[in-house]
């Protein structure tokens, strides 16, 4: 399969790696010249902890991208979707599809301007990727990857055997919707709080305080979806909040990150989603409320 991946940071080059030593012809697509000239120096090491693997790298900004593509990944930021899709409008052809794994919620409604809803997927992973620099990634085996689409069920199966042959484990679902919105449920809780108290994930989940807010949050998020008519967990989001505060306690989220380098944040797409959502169905989101304030307003305007 041809495929596009557009924007190159530890998501998109995880993907991207792993889908290209599974077999298929992938370009990674990044508006950071410096980032292109890296990856196509020295490719992309991902090191999985017991060992690392490396692979050739075939890197472009858009305005240098050539050739139609068979599917077009996104992993940019939420709120640079759609000037993403406009700069790489000449690599879909009638039967390209465009997926979204990005964080947040309408990432897809954004790439039916471009695709058409018969051939937009959606999908969530929860694997982790720590970019230490463009060409370097650390990660792990162990996570999935769900894909969907409304209209699209039969590709989309044909995109999770891509996935599957190249060593993804690909989640089964009857609803794609529901891993995404735990996983907006998850985020919208460790996310705002890092980004507010500057704490890891580990340090959060020690602290009765800060519990108690995640779990405010993840019930907000869960009365939102089912709002929305998506029959989302509580129990499962909090058992993967209790995961994540025993094994990934040294981890940084990447709201904080943003917040850290004083780059503009995901909350719109993430929890100020929800919000929105929340008012659109007549559902109080006040702890929600509160966080989002508070993060717009430690960001750069």
């Amino acid at each position: 399969m041809k495929i596009a991946v557009v924007g190159s940071g530890a998501m998109g080059q995880l993907f991207g790696a792993r889908l290209a030593l599974g077999g298929n012809d992938v370009s990674f697509v990044d508006a950071n010249p410096q980032v292109v000239e890296r990856l196509n120096a020295d490719g992309i090491t991902l090191d999985f902890g017991t060992g690392t693997t490396s692979v050739v790298a075939s890197a472009t900004t858009a305005a240098d991208a050539r050739g139609i593509v068979d599917l077009v990944m996104m992993f940019t930021k939420g709120f640079h979707t759609e000037a993403a899709l406009e700069s790489i409008g000449h690599l879909v052809g009638k039967a390209t599809f465009g997926l979204t794994l990005q964080n947040g919620l309408g990432n897809d409604v954004v790439l039916e301007q471009q695709f058409g809803s018969e051939r937009t997927l959606i999908g969530m992973t929860d694997l982790p990727a720590d970019l230490i620099r463009p060409g370097l990634v650390r990660t792990r085996r162990e996570g999935k990857v769900a894909i969907g689409g409304t209209r699209g069920a039969m590709v989309a199966q044909g995109v999770r055997e891509t996935f599957s042959a190249a060593g993804f484990t690909v989640a089964e679902t009857t609803d794609v919707r529901v891993p995404i919105w735990e996983k907006v449920a998850f985020n919208s809780a460790l996310n705002t709080i890092s980004a507010l108290t500057r704490q890891t994930v580990g340090q959060i989940g020690t602290d009765g305080g800060t519990r108690a807010l995640v779990e405010n949050v993840v019930d907000e998020v869960v009365d939102v979806a089912h709002a929305e008519g998506v029959d989302i967990d509580n129990d499962r989001i909090m058992s993967a909040v209790s995961s994540a505060f025993a094994h990934h306690t040294d981890h940084k989220t990447s709201m904080l990150g943003d917040i850290e380098s004083g780059r503009r944040t995901e909350i719109d797409n993430i929890a100020g989603a929800v919000v929105q959502r929340g008012r659109d169905h007549h559902v109080e989101t006040p702890v929600l409320d509160v966080l989002c304030t508070l993060v717009r307003s430690t960001q750069p305007s």
